[in-house]
């Protein structure tokens, strides 16, 4: 396992909540204390699901909280730049970072369902071997048989 900060995606989630909290800074007063703080809040949570993530047995949930999160970002972005808080080239600058998010981050919960589903589908294999289902007919017959023995019904 790589650390987190290694990664392509946590580079990019980082490096928007560093532009974020820039933009925040230049944000009108009225704007900044409550609008700004929790965009600032969910650009910090995309970096820390990043860590989350990457140290998590369970990684999909995770991933679909962040791909939440980031459309969360990308709402709020918008509505700052609707409001004039921020300049279309800033919001072009964000975004393209927010779509690389999406992107790593699809991909990373795509590989780990596939690769939870290969493990599971190797550890129901490894059970049906046990039981002599995978090995034919006949000795999944006389497993059948040795179970009713055990447990009359």
């Amino acid at each position: 396992m790589a650390l987190h900060t290694d990664t392509e995606i946590y580079r990019a989630t980082y490096d928007l909540c560093k532009l974020v909290t820039e933009y925040v800074a230049n944000m009108e007063r009225k704007y900044k204390a409550d609008f700004g703080a929790e965009l600032r809040k969910r650009c910090m949570a995309l970096v820390m699901r990043t860590y989350e993530a990457n140290t998590s047995e369970d990684k999909p949930p995770i991933l679909r909280r962040m791909r939440q999160e980031v459309e969360a970002v990308n709402l709020a972005l918008r509505l700052a730049v609707d409001l004039k808080q921020i300049s279309r080239g800033q919001y072009a600058r964000a975004i393209a970072l927010t779509v690389s998010i999406a992107k790593q981050a699809t991909g990373w919960q795509k590989h780990s369902e596939s690769a939870l589903a290969a493990g599971l589908s190797r550890q129901s294999s490894q059970c049906a071997m046990e039981s002599g289902r995978a090995a034919g007919a006949q000795p999944h017959r006389e497993a059948q048989q040795e179970y009713r023995r055990q447990w009359p019904q």
